[in-house]
């Protein structure tokens, strides 16, 4: 049994990195009680079943997101290096050799950073359809025993659409390509690698918002679920209430 304190602690403590287009399939999450709600009666057994399989198509999206992400970015990486030797060469006409180095050393950075971060922000997404699984299981068994959790399943859909609005954003920024910076003399070096820095980390903290709000939308679903008196002690009844009854 999952302790509603502790799915609430989880989600405070899973923290979003900060930081100082590309089309893809819709992911959707998949939902217990969609599965379940035509069901005039149905078991623990059966009910723990569901759960099972709702949590596999959670991890095989996962999986999937992340091949999609990796595609990419592979089908991307002959225009990177075409970038790179374009940099290579204005930079050779503009300062000299050892400072070529730097530049072309923080353009390197700029993309992995990109893909570190991006790939964070993917981890907590995840992290965050797993606890709001959890959530949603409870849920189902509260309705189950005939509890009225209208405000759970508001704000379990609302922490839905933020993670699936979230991950969205996350998938165009992951497969972002950035622009070589414009160097324009050897003066304004520091200035115009600077721009590039500027322009990523406004992307991210862009991005990052979006995953804390959804952090933020589960978070407020575990709250929600915390309320109803008694919920870490109801499990799937004998005798199942009817869709019918659920629905009045």
């Amino acid at each position: 049994m999952v302790c509603m304190k502790r799915v609430i602690i989880s989600l405070i403590t899973l923290t979003v990195l900060g930081v100082g287009a590309i089309a893809f399939a819709q992911t959707t999450t998949p939902r217990l009680w969609e599965r379940i709600r035509e069901k005039n009666r149905i078991s623990t057994q059966e009910f723990q079943q569901n759960r099972e399989e709702i949590k596999k198509l959670i991890e095989q999206n996962r999986i999937e997101l992340q091949n999609q992400i990796q595609n990419k970015r592979e089908e991307m990486k002959t225009k990177i290096e075409a970038l790179k030797e374009q940099l290579k060469a204005r930079l050779k006409e503009r300062i000299s050799e050892q400072k070529q180095k730097i530049v072309e050393r923080i353009y390197e950075r700029i993309g992995n950073l990109n893909e570190r971060i991006t790939n964070h922000y993917l981890d907590v997404l995840g992290n965050l359809e797993k606890v709001l699984e959890r959530v949603e299981s409870r849920a189902a068994k509260a309705k189950l025993n005939g509890k009225d959790v209208t405000q759970v399943e508001a704000a379990i859909e609302k922490a839905h659409q933020a993670i699936n609005t979230a991950r969205e954003a996350v998938k165009v920024q992951a497969n972002k390509v950035y622009q070589p910076p414009e160097i324009t003399t050897e003066k304004n070096l520091k200035l115009d690698v600077g721009k590039l820095r500027q322009q990523l980390h406004n992307d991210l903290k862009a991005v990052e918002k979006l995953v804390k709000d959804a952090r933020d939308a589960a978070r407020q679903a575990a709250v929600k679920l915390a309320q109803i008196p008694n919920v870490d002690e109801l499990e799937v009844p004998t005798t199942t209430v009817t869709t019918t009854q659920l629905i009045q």
